[in-house]
């Protein structure tokens, strides 16, 4: 079984905003970015027609997943981390305290109104139990974070570990792929 997973394309923000579950629209290079993952896709001779697709809900993914595929399974439990009173707020307008706290304690920290990493990974894992279930390649159309949480569970990694290892990897537009053969879980590649 193949898991793949494609972060969406760029947007309009700037590089320190949080904007977890806000529904973002994508940036003008959309056009530009979708010819490249289309290209990726190709080279990495994913059959369109066999792979079930997943995608978040929010406009950023679902925009890209409508443009690979016709056949997709929009799913909620794949948005980004809720960042509640976080959202669209620049990290050094959060104090600086506030920051620190989360950092130091980036599991169990519940940002104002919004989830911990904890909540966020339970919801993760409760996706990832129902499409092991269907025992066939699929293909995940989501966020850094979500992309980070559901990799973590699958390689059973802990997730701030992993995090720092593979964040800045999973870049806009990203494709990474995990393999599941005989119970073990590999990572093929993460971020092309």
């Amino acid at each position: 079984m193949k898991i793949f997973f494609l972060r969406h394309t760029s947007l309009n923000v700037t590089p320190d905003m949080f904007y977890g579950q806000t529904d973002l629209d994508v940036s003008e290079n959309f056009e530009l970015e979708l010819k490249a993952i289309k290209e990726k896709i190709k080279k990495q001779k994913i059959d369109l027609d066999k792979i079930k697709f997943f995608s978040s809900p929010l406009k950023r993914c679902l925009k890209l997943a409508k443009s690979i595929s016709s056949k997709i399974n929009v799913d909620d439990r794949l948005k980004e981390l809720n960042l509640g009173d976080w959202e669209m707020k620049s990290k050094r307008s959060i104090p600086k305290k506030m920051v620190d706290k989360w950092e130091a304690d980036l599991m169990s920290f519940k940002i104002p109104n919004g989830e911990s990493n904890k909540e966020f990974l339970e919801r993760l894992e409760n996706f990832i139990k129902e499409i092991l279930e269907l025992k066939q390649d699929i293909f995940i159309i989501a966020h850094a974070g979500s992309i980070n949480g559901l990799i973590s569970i699958l390689i059973k990694k802990p997730f701030d570990k992993l995090l720092k290892n593979y964040w800045e990897k999973i870049s806009y537009g990203s494709l990474s792929l995990l393999e599941i053969k005989d119970n073990i879980t590999k990572i093929k590649f993460i971020g092309k």
